[in-house]
């Protein structure tokens, strides 16, 4: 299973974390997002290689190898875990976060075009593929189904170990626009 860790920009407390996966082996991939809509992109990337992968957000620490084992052996298709945001848990709220969530090659081969589809989704305030809105298309798509009788909805299976968020709100303020 690939682990791949998404940033913009990286904290103290993130920065320990993949250090830590790294130093028990475990092939960690960094990838800058160069503006607000690369995130979009590399996960419609990624969705198209096919192949499993565990997403760590570069807000979220306390993802430990043990974490990773849990994930590698879940058979589940697409699962994560429980942080907060905002002081709200995240299976509590619209999207359900894309912190540290783990995308299966199962899922990926049922519906192949599903990442793509999910990112051209409205979402008020932002153009498509921003990635403020990519957890919530996601979820959107992934638990209402699509267009086609072959793309079926998913079950999110959330009972991994909970992992913390680092407080403060998005870097574009788009959380205090009415």
């Amino acid at each position: 299973m690939r682990i791949i860790a998404p940033y913009t920009e990286r904290s103290d407390d993130n920065e320990l974390c993949l250090a830590m996966l790294r130093e028990a082996g475990l092939e960690v991939y960094s990838i800058l997002l160069p503006d607000d809509l690369a995130y979009g992109r590399l996960l419609a990337d990624l969705w198209a290689e096919g192949e499993t992968w565990l997403n760590i957000e570069h807000d979220i620490f306390g993802v430990t190898p043990e974490i990773v084992r849990e994930f590698e052996t879940c058979p589940e298709e697409w699962c994560s875990s429980p942080y907060f945001y905002f002081g709200m848990p995240v299976s509590g709220t619209p999207g359900g976060g894309l912190g540290c969530t783990k995308f299966g090659a199962q899922l990926m081969a049922r519906w192949p075009g599903m990442m793509t589809q999910a990112m051209e989704l409205p979402y008020t305030g932002h153009p498509p593929w921003h990635w403020c809105g990519c957890d919530w298309r996601i979820y959107y798509l992934l638990r209402h189904g699509g267009l086609y009788s072959s793309e079926w909805p998913a079950e999110r299976h959330q009972t991994h170990t909970e992992v913390q968020h680092r407080a403060g709100p998005p870097s574009h303020g788009c959380r205090d626009k009415p």
